[in-house]
């Protein structure tokens, strides 16, 4: 899809783990139109109607593994340094 596509350009080039980039679709000639891009999203309510899926249940999994990571790293499960 060409808006996943973009987006994953775009938080890999701002080297953007977890957030959000809002878009619009111009009616006037289908172009997409990328206005918002927020290092940490405040999710929409209910996104498993929404979007389709539980983001936060992605969310934990990701975290754990960034804390598994630093532990291996630095020695700490959670360290400023790491």
């Amino acid at each position: 899809d060409k808006v996943i596509d973009a987006v994953e350009r775009i938080v890999q080039a701002a080297q953007i783990d977890v957030g959000g980039v809002e878009y619009i679709v111009d009616d006037r000639d289908g172009s997409l139109l990328y206005y918002d891009i927020n290092a940490l999203s405040n999710f929409v309510a209910d996104a498993p109607r929404v979007v389709g899926f539980d983001p936060h249940v992605r969310l934990v999994d990701f975290l754990e593994q960034e804390a598994d990571k630093c532990a291996t790293v630095t020695g700490y499960q959670f360290s400023a340094v790491g």
